[in-house]
């Protein structure tokens, strides 16, 4: 028997019950808007994944798009501690550059952890609307923020090319977002897909080679 099949059994425990049933929506309806798309996924479909009663999508969320924002917002709070560095540890271009490839090695670490995140960065990005403001603010503007700062520093140090900064930061966005959301495009040229450890390590060089001096 599963944890969840104990708690939703033992009497007396409604308040367990309800916070794994909320979890469990949760990760089934992380799992199926982010591969399936908001628009192609039903609220049944996610609470039968569950195996949890439907009228508890409307008890926790309320509605569809509720439900959809707080798949946002858990999923922000998780990729964003990704940039730990801190710049003012930066004291010549040669610490700037280890940092910017530890920097780039935990961005691929994090998108092979969180492939929903790269899935919902290509598929909401296509047109403008209510989802793609919200996903705009909770995790394409954050990760900018995060990031500009250290790529003002590598062009300043001349670790990375002369450009434009938000270029590069789009860049290196959409470039690790694309690998994890269609690697079906990188299997039509190459095998190294099939093992991840190699595929993630073939990445990680990818990126050092062609944007750090």
């Amino acid at each position: 028997m599963t944890e969840y099949d104990y708690q939703k059994k033992a009497p007396g425990r409604p308040r367990s019950n309800q916070d794994v049933a909320k979890k469990e929506l949760i990760r089934s309806a992380t799992a199926l808007f982010s591969t399936k798309g908001f628009e192609e996924t039903s609220l049944r479909e996610i609470a039968l994944d569950a195996n949890v009663n439907m009228a508890l999508i409307k008890y926790h969320f309320g509605s569809k798009m509720d439900l959809w924002k707080e798949v946002i917002l858990k999923l922000s709070r998780e990729v964003l501690e990704t940039n730990t560095f801190k710049l003012e540890e930066v004291q010549d271009a040669s610490d700037m550059r280890e940092m910017l490839r530890e920097l780039f090695d935990k961005l691929v670490d994090m998108t092979f952890e969180h492939r929903e995140f790269s899935l919902f960065i290509m598929n909401e990005s296509v047109q403008k609307g209510e989802r793609f403001d919200y996903l705009f603010e909770l995790l394409i503007r954050p990760f900018h923020e995060q990031s500009y700062p250290f790529i003002i520093k590598g062009i300043e140090l001349g670790v990375l090319a002369e450009q434009d900064p938000e270029e590069l930061i789009v860049m290196l966005l959409s470039s690790v977002a694309h690998q994890q959301a269609a690697p079906h495009i990188m299997e039509n040229f190459t095998n190294v897909t099939k093992e991840e450890g190699k595929w993630k390590e073939v990445i990680k060089h990818s990126l050092k080679v062609n944007f750090i001096k």
